[in-house]
């Protein structure tokens, strides 16, 4: 989308209004149209941004509140495991924001524990600082929040492993899974596009059916005749007619 705005019109415009009128996902660039020395006026382009870069962190915190809401509600009770979250959220931050972890730990705990006080919560994080951290693991933050594959995949949580299935594990798992949705999306492709279910298939061909037997002749036989169908009447007298494959 492009518009030609004069050269005094664009040096009045004033940012806000441009801001406003932005839609949500857009940036709008702002380019010079001259000819030799003479300036024409001013193009404005809408171009969409970029989509701001995966933080491991933050998805990863996502995950650990949305197991909170899950187990607890909004606040995590008192309870003698209850300080895990924070020693979790204290690994992932020590990696995340170095020194100054502690105040994104302290306001972390303040809306999920509000129970705790702060000089405990600084007992939590005093003892991560005198541990030598990397970023942690999914299969560690699975033990660490004692996270099963079944809770796990109920929740549709992904960057935290599970401690009772391992990642290969879990790797072979969700292949099955994408196999099952991918056999399924087929299945109702060729259902939309008219084809038969096996089951249907089967029920009415030939094989199951063996019409040639109500004659006392072979299938081969049958075939050559032009495949003949024998009258209802003369199916049901005929005791010999087997129905099943």
């Amino acid at each position: 989308m492009a518009c030609l705005v004069g050269a005094d019109e664009a040096t009045q415009s004033e940012k806000p209004a441009v801001k406003a009128d932005r839609p949500d996902g857009l940036a709008r660039d702002v380019s010079a149209i001259k000819v030799g020395d003479c300036l024409l006026g001013y193009k404005a382009v809408q171009r969409r941004m970029r989509a701001s870069r995966w933080n491991h962190f933050r998805g990863r915190m996502r995950e650990i509140e949305k197991l909170i809401r899950h187990r607890h509600g909004n606040i995590v009770p008192k309870a003698d495991d209850a300080l895990i979250y924070v020693e979790v959220i204290a690994s992932l931050a020590l990696v995340e924001f170095k020194e100054e972890f502690v105040d994104v730990v302290l306001g972390w705990a303040a809306r999920w524990l509000p129970w705790a006080g702060k000089a405990e919560i600084e007992e939590v994080i005093y003892e991560r600082t005198k541990l030598r951290f990397s970023p942690l693991s999914a299969d560690a933050l699975g033990h660490g929040l004692h996270l099963s594959y079944a809770e796990r995949s109920a929740l549709d949580i992904r960057t935290i492993g599970a401690f009772d299935v391992p990642k290969r594990k879990r790797a072979k798992l969700q292949k099955e899974k994408r196999r099952q949705r991918d056999r399924a999306r087929k299945e109702e492709q060729r259902r939309a596009a008219g084809a038969l279910s096996r089951a249907d298939y089967l029920a009415n061909s030939f094989s199951q059916a063996r019409p040639w037997e109500a004659f006392g002749i072979s299938r081969r036989t049958w075939e050559r005749r032009g495949k003949p169908m024998p009258d209802p009447e003369m199916i049901s007298d005929c005791g010999s007619i087997s129905l099943a494959a």
